[in-house]
């Protein structure tokens, strides 16, 4: 069963419906959940029906995927008080030539972040598993490098690579920000 579950908010572009097929071809038991015309609260009670443990909502301002907010699932679905700001953004589609590759099994961290915050983070989103690479290597995995761009301001690179060394999946700026939730998911957002 998918452990991370993948949606928008309503009536996404294109690309934030792009975005989202490359996560899920790259993010160890993961799927895609269509939200359609359905309301938040309805959607994640969904997937904690469905046995997933983790919600990622991806939000999109003129067209690109711009905010992602992140939802518990293990107990009652509370949304985590944080968010990632998506800075910058390049689709696999755009530089990736072979697209029939293998769905990883397993994803590892490679992470120049001094902020264990934001790499707890990172392993959350991205289902970063804690073995060693000499447990995993005979598996197909995908390694997420993360390094920043600027310190001062937060901003981090993401890039992913298959165990060849090939590009994965998509390029991303971010910035991680703290955010301050409800304590309650009735409250409906797009």
């Amino acid at each position: 069963m998918s452990k991370i579950g993948f949606t928008t908010s309503r009536s996404p572009a294109k690309k934030t419906r792009s975005f989202i097929h490359d996560l899920v071809s790259i993010v160890p038991q993961s799927s895609r959940v269509a939200r359609g015309s359905a309301t938040l609260l309805y959607t994640i009670s969904a997937m904690k029906t469905k046995k997933f443990e983790t919600a990622v909502i991806i939000h999109s301002v003129k067209g690109n995927p711009n905010f992602i907010r992140i939802y518990d699932l293990a107990e009652e679905p509370e949304e985590l008080p944080f968010a990632i700001k998506v800075r910058g953004l390049t689709l696999s589609r755009e530089y990736v030539k072979d697209k029939e590759r293998a769905r990883p099994v397993f994803s590892i961290l490679i992470s120049s972040l001094d902020n264990s915050h934001e790499n707890e983070i990172l392993k959350r989103v991205f289902r970063i598993t804690n073995m060693g690479i000499d447990k995993i290597k005979d598996k197909n995995y995908v390694t997420l490098y993360a390094d920043y761009l600027d310190r001062d301001e937060g901003l981090i690179f993401l890039e992913f690579l298959d165990k060849n060394n090939k590009q994965a999946g998509p390029r991303m700026k971010i910035r991680i920000v703290p955010r301050e939730v409800e304590q309650t998911t009735k409250s409906e957002s797009k």
